[in-house]
């Protein structure tokens, strides 16, 4: 179904604003000191998504050498030596009838995994990918399985949200409510694909339109309830026109919308959060989290924390304003305290 839219400081402690996980835990966490860098070695990882099952960390990211979507593992998320070096593809694209229908393979994008404990215990991986009649435009898919590590499959005909004339739908992730046991979809409408790559590839094209968009579904994460609703968008040269990499987050009666802003292929890429005290809004001022130079890191977006476990992953780029050089994925632990959070 298409739905349209509505209108240089040390990471070692940083205090910042309560985030938690989409996990119904609402417990506080102990503070481990599990920050790490480039973990990979050098592997290109970007957009990661972190679940943890039976005690085993899955990651997964963008498309990259030659696997339509990445997927790395550690059984001790706290030893940044022992994470899977050899990265498996969860969702290869043969045979799958969205690859066939709409979806072009190898252009998956920010792909968010969730096991629908509310439904029937499956794994739902939220994706994006380029559609066969406008490979400009990206939209986004809801492919599942049985088991966390795969194959996923999507048998559907068309995209689950698709504003294509907007520029179309990426970054979506899903989010169970720990207080009201409704599920949620957050995702970002890609105005720069419509406007000839934004601002970010040229300062003569702005994109006003990169709005954070949420939408009520049922329990199988798909269907529609409520929305989509505007929660919030950029702030145009500060932004350079862009936000992106959506994922809210629950903790002591309030909502937190985590998100990165800039350029992905520059310096200017970091993550930021505003808060509500409603799912749907309204959200207040933001507050950074992480920017280039804490701890020597260059344009670090693409984070997701986990408060069933207190691990968080993001990505970086490996050289100064380079994307060409790959991304590295990095990780770290985070602990709530009141409406701050400290990062180790």
């Amino acid at each position: 179904m298409f739905f349209s839219t509505f209108a240089p400081i040390p990471l070692s402690l940083i205090a910042l604003a309560a985030i938690t996980d989409a996990s119904p835990s609402l417990h506080q966490l102990a503070l481990r000191d599990t920050m790490a860098y480039n973990v990979l070695d050098g592997q290109n990882f970007p957009d990661p998504s972190s679940i943890t099952i039976g005690g085993v960390t899955y990651v997964f990211g963008t498309t990259t050498a030659g696997l339509n979507i990445a997927m790395t593992k550690n059984k001790n998320f706290d030893d940044s030596g022992t994470w899977d070096q050899t990265l498996e593809d969860p969702f290869p694209t043969d045979n799958v009838p969205a690859y066939s229908n709409w979806a072009t393979a190898d252009t998956t994008w920010a792909p968010d995994v969730s096991q629908l404990t509310d439904y029937d215990g499956s794994f739902a991986m939220y994706y994006a990918a380029a559609l066969k009649s406008n490979s400009a435009v990206h939209c986004t898919g809801l492919a599942r399985s049985g088991t966390v590590t795969g194959p996923y499959n999507d048998s559907s005909t068309e995209p689950m949200i698709c504003p294509e004339s907007a520029g179309g739908a990426i970054d979506a992730s899903g989010f169970l409510d720990p207080t009201s046991k409704l599920r949620y979809v957050v995702y970002k409408i890609d105005g720069p694909a419509a406007n000839n790559g934004g601002y970010c590839a040229s300062t003569s094209y702005t994109s006003p339109n990169t709005s954070l968009m949420l939408i009520q579904t049922e329990s199988d994460g798909y269907t529609r309830v409520a929305g989509p609703v505007n929660l919030y968008n950029n702030d145009g040269v500060a932004d350079s026109y862009n936000i992106e990499a959506p994922v809210i987050r629950y903790s002591g009666g309030t909502y937190f919308l985590f998100f990165s802003s800039g350029c992905t292929s520059s310096n200017s890429y970091t993550v930021s959060y505003v808060t509500a005290t409603n799912i749907w809004g309204p959200y207040g001022d933001r507050k950074l989290l992480l920017g280039t130079g804490d701890d020597g890191l260059y344009g670090p977006g693409g984070a997701t924390p986990d408060s069933a476990t207190g691990n968080f992953v993001y990505h970086s780029l490996e050289q100064s304003n380079n994307i060409g050089a790959g991304r590295q994925l990095n990780t770290a632990s985070w602990a709530a305290n009141g409406d701050s959070i400290t990062l180790s």
